[in-house]
């Protein structure tokens, strides 16, 4: 009976056999199948990572990079501040941070709004009409900062302080 149904079919049995044999050896690999696929899913997550974190340092750099190129263009004219206390009838340059409000040495009075201040760790900085410095920018090339630094070395000019540093 099952030899007519096949010939209907038209499907020898040598080919039943085979079909049989093929769904037996995938029921016994289906445990590898699965461990494979699970070690393919794993590679491709960890791709997944390696690529998010690729194109974050990507868009990292390019901060830095646009970061450095502002603060470069700034410490062509910027105004270098330095801290409220003396050591050796000096003051010292300070670091500038985000809200750090310089005054006039002289006056105590804010520094007006717009103005561009530096230090001497190659921050960069604007500052509001709230009289808070803001926009920061960085770089790190040395020169560009010490070649704005030695102009104000024992000179005339007095810069902006930063009080309480």
């Amino acid at each position: 009976m099952q030899h007519e149904i096949l010939s209907k079919l038209r499907i020898k049995p040598s080919t039943v056999g085979w079909g049989v044999a093929v769904l037996t050896g995938l029921i016994f690999a289906f445990p590898n199948l699965k461990a494979y696929q699970d070690d393919v899913n794993q590679e491709w997550k960890e791709n997944k990572n390696l690529e998010s974190k690729n194109s974050k340092l990507q868009r990292q750099f390019e901060f830095e990079q646009q970061q450095a190129e502002i603060a470069n263009k700034r410490y062509e004219s910027c105004l270098p501040v330095v801290g409220e206390f003396m050591r050796n009838g000096t003051h010292y340059f300070t670091g500038l941070r985000e809200g750090d409000k310089p005054t006039d040495r002289i006056t105590r009075e804010l520094l007006p709004s717009g103005t561009v201040v530096c230090d001497a760790n190659g921050t960069t900085g604007v500052i509001g009409s709230d009289g808070k410095v803001g926009f920061l920018a960085y770089t790190g090339n040395r020169d560009i900062i010490q070649s704005r630094l030695k102009r104000f070395r024992g000179s005339q000019f007095s810069q902006p302080v930063i009080r309480g540093n």
